[in-house]
């Protein structure tokens, strides 16, 4: 049940973003329309409505070009480390320390206005723990291997000219989950990880060149922190 709330957060913080940056494209556009209908003046041939000038755009009503984001990242840690079982009361068997790579993720993303966009995040992840016996004897050693494909949807809020905010909310599947574990003598472990794959989070671009950008994120699903590059295409 935690995990979906971490989900419907984040959901409502997305919805909440979105209306308030809509909330302010509309306001400047009315205000700007108000502004200028309003505004009369009176010269040498009477009264004279201005009314039919046309504001100047503001920040908000610029033409916007849609941008594809192609994104590579490295999270750390691996939070299926935690769907390794601890022992198994069947046979005695304790884990050790565990060790992990990743998750490795790679993202295609299209940014179809200012403050929205979708795309799809991929992810690959190992963690494998040593297990022991009642006689602290290596009986063998526990791994999950994960391929992921998720539907990756963000949500923008510039911070300056070269830093913007975003929010992430994914979800999807994992493909190809592995599992093994190797005991000479014959005995079995059960790993069990989950088929449904998450991750939301929150973080920053900085851009560094035309059109790159380092990236930085906090998080929850897959990862706790994650940091990478990301190159934009317009």
């Amino acid at each position: 049940m935690k995990k979906n709330y971490w989900i419907f957060i984040a959901f409502i913080c997305v919805e909440l973003i979105n209306a308030a940056n809509a909330q302010v494209y509309i306001g400047g556009r009315i205000g700007g329309g108000f502004g200028y209908g309003n505004h009369l003046g009176r010269g040498r041939y009477g009264t004279k409505n201005y009314s039919s000038r046309q504001p100047k755009k503001n920040k908000h009503e610029q033409d916007f070009k849609p941008i594809v984001y192609v994104s590579f990242g490295y999270g750390f840690p691996n939070l299926y480390a935690s769907q390794l079982p601890e022992n198994s009361a069947i046979n005695n068997y304790n884990k050790g320390v565990t060790t992990s790579s990743g998750p490795i993720t790679g993202s295609i993303d299209f940014r179809f206005n200012r403050n929205s966009s979708f795309g799809v995040l991929t992810t690959y992840g190992k963690v494998n723990a040593p297990y022991t016996n009642y006689s602290a004897l290596n009986v063998g050693k526990g791994t999950i291997e994960t391929w992921s494909v998720l539907l990756n949807l963000m949500n923008y809020a510039p911070l300056s000219n070269t830093a913007t905010l975003y929010f992430r909310v994914a979800f999807g599947a994992n493909i190809n989950s592995t599992t093994s574990f190797n005991d000479p003598s014959g005995g079995t472990l059960l790993i069990s990880p989950a088929s449904f794959a998450y991750q939301v989070g929150i973080g920053t671009r900085f851009d560094i060149a035309k059109n790159t950008a380092l990236f930085a994120e906090a998080g929850y699903g897959k990862y706790i922190l994650q940091g990478g590059l990301s190159f934009a295409f317009k």
